[in-house]
């Protein structure tokens, strides 16, 4: 590691570093510690430690776990965040945004702090009611609320010290917030989801200190009839939208994960997400590129003003947005070194700019892509296949909505020069639905198109010569200088975790089947395999304290992949799927299993409510509501299987649905979209078919 880094590491760790606790003066000098979101600002998730190397990493083992996640009787949801470590304090989010601090050396839980999220808000979510992390910046922890309000701590004590509401709107947009913020120069900024919803995206930067709003950038047009464009930026956006656009859906173009700073240039790059609704012709009737839709945007950190912007997929109607991690480096490139922006974005290519101006330096596969055959280098735009439009008929296209690469973060080896991606490998049938039927629903998908992933048999017809469907994951090694895969891992699950590379010569990889692994950064050997039962999503990090190493990763599955059930070969298909915290070190114990899944106590179901044909039949259509979430006929996911209920449930049936009984616990209240006989019909149409279902596994 260069001086130059080195005094980078301890300039942040001064400026970072919380007054107390009392320990703390003793840790700076102790530890090395991982004080920003991605390790540094460049956000490389990189370690420059050394003492877990690729000599000892087979003696790796747990040094301690953290498993107090459960938050007032709700439900488990997914662990997404990457944790962050200030003079051996380690600060981490849960679900429902609640905050953590334990010794980093013990696991010891010093404070938590829970923001009181009301449980109506899981219904404003397209993923679950995820939090990716926090911000921690001279004495103060910053947490974005599921329900979006930006919450600034005190470091020792979890105190709050201010909130401000980051929403401009909460009666008709679908807003949540899940990403973890970032610090720009005098400002913390955070974005915001709902895309999927219906929502108009924007980012926001409050003042460091006082919560006061310093900027805020919005990165799609509004409803003109609803006043001017707030900036020029604005106006030039909205030249490239139809002016029969469907504005009360929003637009989407929400800033939900990626924005990373560079202090040198004072410049913020935000990474801008899918529209909505996701098909463009129904978006924007008579097309257009649609800015910033899938862009990434450099604004000045001070003012919120654009600066540049690249966008990677010009009216993107596939959900392919450039949201993922953006990893900031100087490359040694043809002429020299150049400052450069990397991302590997849902569409599928792996991008290198010029983060100064904005240029593109080279984009190429790094996955399966048919929706585009490659991208032109001089005028930066891809060239799109005619297998995108499925604005007719349906169409198996690669990437998937999942994308070839999601929200679990890459890594960038300042060691091997190398970028490690973990690359999902997965098409999925896109169709269309009528335009005239995508209405605004307020808590509800409005993403105007059908999708479903492929997981059988496919009709020829569909494939039209493409490759056979697959689904599943791999850690890709990709060379971004010459823009090709130095190693791939074996295949894994699908929805497995981020990246860690170090200095130790190795890379760290969680994967959705619970294993840890521990890669020869150079090779991609397998150096060691930890078995833990719980599914890892998270981006590992590393610190070190009094000489020893530590590799630390937030588990438990969640997020976008809960409504989709638990597929077979991941750790909660298993084991019992709850939130963990795992911090491993050389000489280590071995991981302590979760319970396994044994079968479930089977509840008396009540006589039938209606064997009306009429009933059930409209009881079938309403379940489509729930299904996202309760998936069908018990499918494993992370929510109560509405086939197995107790007869308290039945019984208060209708007060839990309309009038929120179980809100507190994260099941909000319908009864803006559903009458009480809608809700009886849905209650007859899942006891009919429970009734039914144990008939069938009685035979």
């Amino acid at each position: 590691m260069s001086r130059t880094r080195n005094a980078v590491w301890f300039g942040i760790l001064l400026l970072t570093a919380p007054l107390c606790p009392a320990h703390a003066a003793e840790s700076v000098a102790a530890d090395t510690a991982w004080p920003l979101y991605g390790g540094t600002f460049s956000e490389e998730r990189f370690s420059p430690l050394t003492r877990i190397n690729k000599e000892n990493v087979g003696q790796l083992g747990l040094a301690w776990s953290f498993n107090d996640f459960v938050v007032r009787g709700r439900t488990h949801r997914g662990n997404e965040a990457s944790a962050i470590v200030v003079a051996g304090v380690m600060y981490f989010s849960g679900p429902w945004s609640v905050v953590y601090a334990v010794d980093a050396k013990t696991g010891k839980l010093l404070w938590k702090y829970d923001p009181g999220v009301d449980g109506q808000w899981a219904r404003r979510t397209c993923c679950d009611v995820v939090n990716r992390g926090v911000a921690v910046w001279k004495g103060l922890v910053y947490v974005a609320s599921v329900d979006g309000f930006l919450i600034a701590l005190d470091a020792s004590t979890g105190r709050e010290k201010w909130r401000a509401d980051t929403f401009v709107d909460r009666v008709s947009m679908n807003y949540a917030s899940t990403g973890a913020p970032r610090i720009a120069g005098h400002n913390v900024v955070i974005g915001n989801g709902g895309a999927e919803m219906g929502a108009r995206g924007y980012v926001s930067a409050y003042d460091l200190q006082s919560g006061r709003l310093a900027w805020r950038f919005f990165t799609v047009p509004g409803d003109p009839a609803k006043g001017p464009d707030e900036s020029p930026d604005i106006t030039l956006a909205r030249k490239t939208w139809s002016t029969q656009s469907r504005w009360d859906l929003g637009g989407g173009g929400t800033a939900w994960d990626s924005m990373v700073y560079d202090p040198t240039l004072n410049l913020l790059y935000i990474g801008v997400g899918n529209g909505c609704p996701h098909p463009g012709w129904i978006r924007s009737p008579g097309g257009g590129d649609n800015l910033f839709l899938a862009s990434i945007v450099a604004v000045e950190a001070d003012t919120g003003r654009m600066k540049w912007y690249y966008q990677t997929t010009p009216g993107d109607s596939w959900d392919y947005t450039a949201t993922q991690n953006i990893v900031l480096a100087d490359l040694n490139l043809e002429g020299g070194i150049r400052k450069v922006l990397m991302q590997a974005p849902k569409n599928g290519f792996f991008y290198v700019l010029d983060r100064v101006t904005g240029k593109l330096i080279s984009a190429e596969k790094y996955t399966t892509v048919t929706w585009a055959d490659s991208v032109d280098p001089q005028s930066g735009r891809p060239r799109i296949a005619s297998q995108a439009d499925y604005s007719q008929t349906r169409k198996v296209i690669w990437p998937s909505q999942a994308g070839g690469h999601g929200w679990m973060p890459m890594s960038y080896s300042l060691q091997t020069h190398l970028v490690y991606i973990p690359v999902m490998e997965t098409p999925m049938v896109f169709g269309s639905v009528p335009a005239a039927g995508v209405k605004f629903r307020s808590g509800a998908n409005n993403e105007g198109d059908q999708v479903a992933f492929v997981v059988g048999p496919v009709d020829p017809a569909l494939l039209r010569g493409q490759p056979q469907p697959v689904m599943q994951n791999r850690l890709e090694a990709w060379d971004p200088v010459s823009q090709k895969v130095a190693w791939s891992s074996k295949p894994m699950p699908i929805w497995s975790g981020g990246a860690l590379s170090t200095a130790g010569g190795l890379v760290f990889q969680g994967s959705s089947d619970g294993a840890f692994v521990a890669y020869d950064a150079a090779s991609g050997e397998v150096l060691k395999r930890i078995e833990t039962g719980t599914a890892i999503m998270a981006g590992p990090i590393s610190y070190e304290i009094d000489g020893t190493q530590y590799v630390a990763v937030l588990a438990n599955f969640g997020g976008a992949m809960t409504a989709i059930g638990y597929l077979p070969g991941t750790a909660p298909a298993k084991y019992q799927n709850n939130e963990r915290l795992l911090v491993f070190r050389v000489g280590g114990a071995a991981v302590p299993l979760p319970p396994v899944r044994t079968a479930l106590t089977r509840f008396p179901l009540p006589a039938a409510i209606s064997n009306d044909a009429e009933v059930l039949k409209r009881g079938e259509e309403v379940f489509e509501r729930c299904a996202a979430c309760h998936g069908f006929r018990g499918r494993l996911n992370g929510y109560p299987d509405l086939w197995n209920l107790p007869p308290e449930a039945h019984q208060n049936f209708e007060a839990i649905v309309l009038k929120g009984a179980y809100q507190y616990a994260g099941m909000p209240s319908f009864d803006d979209v559903l009458s009480a006989q809608d809700v009886r019909a849905v209650h007859a149409f899942i006891v009919a078919d429970s009734i039914q279902l144990r008939k069938e596994d009685h035979r």
